[in-house]
């Protein structure tokens, strides 16, 4: 699967969640809302991280040869 397509669901994910939390649950929900946000926010963050690495090492071996 690429790395973008985990960041879009990522992203779609969260906006689920929140549309849900005002919708349904008039915001009683926040606290948790905000807690799975920011477990996604940090899990795509990692993916993004791990996605650029192999991009930066072949950038770099490329003008060191």
């Amino acid at each position: 699967m690429k790395y973008t397509l985990v960041l879009f669901i990522s992203v779609c994910l969260m906006q689920i969640i929140i549309l849900t939390n005002i919708t349904l649950f008039d915001g009683q929900l926040n606290g948790i809302t905000m807690w799975l946000c920011t477990a996604i926010f940090i899990f795509s963050a990692t993916v993004f991280g791990l996605s650029r690495k192999p991009v930066m090492d072949s950038k770099r071996n490329k003008y060191e040869n």
